[in-house]
């Protein structure tokens, strides 16, 4: 009697968590089907923290923090100007988002062949270094998203990269080539120097870059930033013009 008992309450708790859990993934389902839908790069439609949407084939983008800047930095005659500064959350990620998501972290092949060219390793052996030390993007991984622009107001065709590596809280630092995820406008012109098409007499490129947090980095407010410039050169002969350099941006207050 007291097993058959022991029996029918399993069965009951059973029941119940299994009914919860279904509840749960259900409200879960209807939370994410009223998130609005798009086609295209998920980032331009959230306007205030807290905004959601659904970039189909993709994931879902939520806005966490952002930081209007509207500031234009002159490496006389390229002019930067730097739009928003933003902290986004990705989740609900496709398997195929995760990963190209993942190709961006570790070392690039760049990083690797600085390493240990010095061991006589080939060139296989250098990317197979690279690749294991890649690692898999979780559920939930958030990224830093700047949007800018690049005039260049000389009479000549120059050759320049405008923000080559940017540091957030005086701490955390990339190599926009190659941690860069979102190619569009500037950026999808070219991510290293040599395939990079030069910037004509008068022209204006807008641009947006995509740099993934480590989740180890404890990362949960923007307070700095900084990026250096590449050398402006002649378009033609390549000869150097003028030195690149660094601007900083104070985040606080604004």
């Amino acid at each position: 009697m007291v097993g058959l008992l022991l029996i029918c309450l399993s069965v009951i708790a059973l029941n119940y968590f299994k009914s919860d859990k279904t509840e749960k993934g259900e409200n879960a389902e209807a939370k994410e089907s009223k998130i609005p839908k798009v086609e295209e790069y998920g980032g331009i439609h959230l306007k205030k923290v807290g905004d959601k949407v659904r970039q189909k084939t993709w994931g879902t983008f939520t806005l966490l923090e952002t930081k209007s800047i509207n500031e234009a930095f002159e490496l006389a005659p390229m002019v930067i100007t730097v739009k928003d500064i933003r902290r986004i959350q990705l989740s609900s990620l496709t398997d195929e988002a995760k990963e190209e998501l993942k190709s961006y972290t570790g070392l690039s092949f760049e990083d690797a062949y600085s390493i240990y060219y010095k061991e006589n390793l080939s060139m296989e052996e250098i990317d197979q270094q690279a690749a294991l030390s890649k690692t898999d993007i979780d559920e939930e991984v958030s990224y830093l998203e700047i949007t800018y622009s690049v005039e260049n107001r000389d009479s000549k065709e120059l050759q320049f990269f405008s923000m080559e590596n940017v540091t957030f809280n005086d701490d955390l630092t990339y190599d926009v080539p190659s941690k860069n995820f979102i190619h569009s406008g500037d950026t999808f012109m070219g991510t290293k120097k040599v395939s990079r098409s030069d910037y004509q007499p008068g022209e204006l490129r807008k641009g947006t870059i995509g740099l993934l947090v480590d989740p180890e980095a404890n990362f949960d407010r923007l307070d700095s930033f900084s990026f250096t410039t590449d050398d402006i050169a002649d378009g033609e002969s390549h000869e150097l013009l003028v030195d690149g350099t660094s601007f900083e941006i104070p985040l606080k207050g604004k």
